[in-house]
């Protein structure tokens, strides 16, 4: 298993405190909002939303930060917005495994990439990212989410 490093990229973005359970509540609308409000202000997606995930433990029912993010050009246009900010993420080393299908299986592909990480004695850090590269919500079976999980 190889390790990846995803450059440093703009994003427009939304943080909120959350914990799996109350995930979907307590995103409310920002992932249609983060593109609507980005492409009013003339910046243009750049790539998939990129949704940051981190843990103070390693405990998957405590709460953690959720970070929703939109790869965007600026062309050098400023951004303004009461709900998200514009910021730089930092370049990103981790190791990394594509998901076909429905997201509550998620969870098989982020057993076998821990699995496969413990293997190559690779020691994962507090955070990872999830990459909507295709979303389908009609046929849940054509859905595509990188799993990128931080390392040390």
């Amino acid at each position: 298993m190889n390790t990846k490093t995803a450059p440093a990229m703009t994003v427009v973005s939304k943080e909120v405190r959350t914990t799996l359970k109350d995930l979907v509540k307590n995103i409310e609308d920002f992932p249609q909002e983060i593109v609507k409000e980005a492409v009013q202000a003339g910046l243009h997606p750049s790539g998939p939303q990129c949704w940051i995930y981190t843990w103070e433990t390693c405990d998957m029912e405590a709460e953690f930060n959720l970070k929703i993010c939109l790869p965007v050009a600026t062309f050098g246009k400023s951004f303004s917005s009461d709900k998200f900010k514009l910021e730089k993420l930092e370049k990103f080393v981790h190791v990394k495994k594509t998901h076909l299908g429905a997201w509550d299986k998620l969870k098989d592909s982020y057993d076998e990439l821990m699995k496969e990480m413990k293997t190559g004695n690779i020691v994962p850090g507090q955070s990872c990212r999830e990459l909507y590269i295709n979303c389908d919500f009609e046929v849940l079976s054509n859905n595509i989410t990188e799993i990128q999980y931080q390392v040390n």
